[in-house]
């Protein structure tokens, strides 16, 4: 039987997209014969952004989970300033910054290198030298963000020669949309481009999530490397999707999940709404997640009776607020995001409804809709195509004609097939 290290800082009881990857995965490779080891972070110790205890039913019962201590500058921050919010992911805008709120950027970007989450690897090396040796692992995956984690892979490799290393890189590292936005000094920018350097040259293998992102990193090495590279999307778990429940609702809802604020610029959509929503009075826009002041700003104004605001929810509750929705909504952050998928479009695909997609022009997501022929890709401002599509959506809803997508291409991402994807690069190495 082949063992697995996974080293993964996001585990249950930690909620978000981040978590599902491996929790899934984990999960599909135990059933094809995998005997999975699991190092995180004890949950008494972590600086999640969310939790979801719903999430603990996924691990298979077979997977060995060992959890540490961490040493968490987050947590030391918000300690000492709680009137300061904590900010666990993306940055805000510097100028809306307070004082407290930018030295923390500051202090952040150059003393916790890669990032906030590097006081967990001592621990976590630790933990993964006691069960390499003790279980004789074959393949130890780090995954990140946070990117940190990745370090965890290069003291391993190092100390242990026999052991296969695949770094699995959700995200870009030093191109990630809100890289500029960091206070790094030339210095630390310059130890975070070699780091990453160092984790692409040293492992043996290297999986990311988007075709776009694979030739991100296969332009930081040399060509003779590239070929380590591969692509294996996210997905959706067709176990989450048992007793699920449609509507019966003569309400047009197009729903929005995860975390979403200025960066994903939705002005545009929700001016569509508006002019919409002049003639159809039963259109709701429902956004379920985090928000930013920002965006909840934007719908007071513009669509005040157009719109509401579920905050995070399990996921198996997720899943049920997407399958009673009409269509669904997708924006792709404003900046160096072409190849950026986010998770959730998977879980989208699965549900069979309409996706409403905005980002650049030929951005990886939008590539996928239209291969599962799943819905639209729009630039964010393109006002009037938005309109003009959700429009014909809600004249055929309310003739009650079947609006929900017919094609099936969107099955290949199902966990139980990426699993598959992951075992066969686990064999040939």
């Amino acid at each position: 039987m082949k063992k697995l290290l996974i080293v993964t800082y996001y585990w249950p009881p930690a909620g978000g997209p981040g978590v599902q990857r491996w929790v899934k995965l984990s999960k599909y490779l135990s059933k094809l014969g995998y005997q999975c080891y699991v190092v995180t972070v004890d949950e008494n110790h972590a600086s999640y952004p969310s939790t979801d205890l719903s999430l603990q039913k996924d691990i298979d019962t077979s997977i060995k989970v060992t959890k540490t201590k961490s040493f968490e500058v987050l947590k030391i921050f918000s300690s000492l300033f709680k009137k300061e919010k904590v900010p666990y992911a993306g940055i805000p805008d510097k100028n809306k910054m307070s004082f407290v709120g930018k030295l923390a950027l500051y202090i952040r970007s150059n003393f916790f290198i890669p990032d906030a989450r590097v006081g967990w690897n001592s621990y976590a090396i630790k933990a993964c030298e006691e069960i390499i040796k003790k279980e004789n692992i074959d393949v130890v995956i780090t995954t990140s963000p946070p990117h940190s984690t990745q370090l965890v892979g290069l003291v391993l490799k190092k100390k242990f020669k026999n052991i296969k290393w695949i770094a699995d890189l959700r995200d870009p590292w030093t191109d990630i949309y809100y890289y500029e936005k960091l206070s790094h000094t030339k210095k630390a920018k310059q130890k975070d481009l070699h780091l990453e350097k160092q984790v692409l040259e040293q492992a043996d293998a290297i999986t990311v999530t988007s075709p776009i992102t694979e030739k991100l990193y296969a332009s930081k090495i040399d060509k003779s490397l590239s070929h380590k590279i591969k692509t294996i999307t996210n997905g959706f778990d067709e176990d989450d999707f048992v007793n699920t429940e449609t509507s019966t609702s003569n309400t047009f809802t197009i729903t929005f999940a995860g975390t979403i604020n200025e960066q994903f610029a939705i002005e545009g959509f929700v001016q569509a709404v508006k002019n919409i929503s002049t003639k159809h009075k039963n259109v709701v826009l429902h956004f379920i997640g985090t928000m930013d002041l920002y965006t909840k700003q934007l719908l007071e104004k513009e669509i005040p009776k157009h719109h509401k605001i579920t905050s995070y929810v399990p996921h198996k509750e997720l899943m049920n607020y997407l399958m009673q929705s009409q269509a669904l909504l997708l924006s792709i952050p404003k900046g160096n995001n072409q190849g950026t998928i986010p998770g959730k479009l998977f879980e989208y695909l699965a549900t069979q409804k309409a996706i409403v997609c905005l980002g650049p022009q030929g951005c990886s997501a939008g590539e996928i809709i239209t291969e599962c022929e799943a819905g639209k890709t729009f630039t964010h401002q393109a006002v009037n195509e938005i309109e003009i599509y959700l429009q014909q959506l809600v004249n055929d809803f309310e003739a009650e004609k079947d609006i929900s997508v017919q094609s099936t291409i969107y099955k290949k991402y199902a966990r139980k097939e990426l699993a598959k994807q992951f075992a066969a690069l686990v064999e040939r190495l």
